[in-house]
């Protein structure tokens, strides 16, 4: 009992550590790695940990990871320069690039794909079918709220009009919103959706899956210096040719971190207009 005990304390000051406003600690050597939130605290510290440790050693200074308790709280701290290095949706990056100055690193080989399903006995067969019914998304601040408004809006509908939506706070959440009857249906990524228990996927259906868009990004803080940077970026293209990077990418199914270039920033300008909204 006193073993247990001691283990949920570690993974309470994990978790807190995580969620506690980041302070960039160029000064003390010390990197600061922000993960968005599109995970719950306990799976970013379990996914994010092998590629921390990497950094941490192909830099030869400490990197501590940390996160935010909402998209919209990671990117006012963004904003602020709180993070060293981000992992990001591609809109936040974009904007993070064009807003905060923060130089691109890499992208992942994964590009995000996004899925609805629904329970596999329901009455809902397409998107269209989700007239004055809900949908389950992580946030509205999310690339995959945005994806699948446009999809609805192919049919006639509109999220927060005659869909209604399902603020499930993290992806983690939105198959479970489904499952117990929260929602009509529910939409998140590939990566999520393909790595779901299979107890899970045995009640659950697709019933739309998007076309491919920029996947996640990488990028670094200015102060950090061009040297750094460039150092950040070899370390992260070498990661997958070592066995932590191939557990980390078989498990996360991101594939490979690779070049990021100006022609595929500039295919994502049409995602940041959430963020400059009223």
């Amino acid at each position: 009992m006193e073993i247990r005990h001691k283990v949920m304390r570690r993974l309470l000051g994990a978790f807190l550590t995580l969620l506690l406003t980041p302070l960039a600690a160029a000064d003390s050597g010390e990197l600061i790695f922000g993960v968005y939130p599109y995970l719950s605290p306990s799976q970013t510290v379990e996914q994010f940990a092998p590629l921390k440790t990497h950094l941490s050693k192909a830099l030869g200074r400490p990197v501590s990871l940390r996160s935010s308790p909402d998209f919209l709280k990671f990117v006012e701290r963004t904003r602020a320069g709180e993070y060293d290095i981000i992992f990001t949706a591609p809109h936040m990056g974009r904007l993070a690039e064009k807003r905060d100055g923060y130089r691109p690193l890499a992208q992942t080989g994964y590009p995000i794909v996004v899925v609805a399903v629904t329970k596999i006995n329901s009455p809902v067969e397409s998107l269209g079918a989700l007239h004055n019914r809900s949908l389950a998304v992580g946030t509205q601040l999310s690339m995959t709220y945005q994806i699948m408004n446009q999809a609805l809006n192919n049919t006639g509908l509109e999220l927060g009009k005659n869909v209604h939506f399902v603020d499930t706070a993290t992806f983690s959440n939105v198959l479970t919103a489904v499952l117990r009857g929260e929602a009509d249906a529910g939409a998140t990524g590939t990566l999520l959706w393909d790595s779901a228990p299979a107890a899970q996927r045995a009640q659950l259906r697709e019933i739309y899956r998007s076309p491919p868009v920029p996947g996640f990004l990488l990028l670094g803080h200015p102060r950090l210096g061009a040297e750094t940077l460039q150092q950040l970026q070899h370390a992260l293209f070498a990661f997958a040719e070592t066995s932590a990077g191939h557990t980390y990418f078989a498990k996360t199914q991101q594939i490979d971190f690779r070049p990021l270039d100006a022609a595929t920033m500039k295919r994502i300008d049409p995602f940041v207009a959430v963020f400059e909204k009223p």
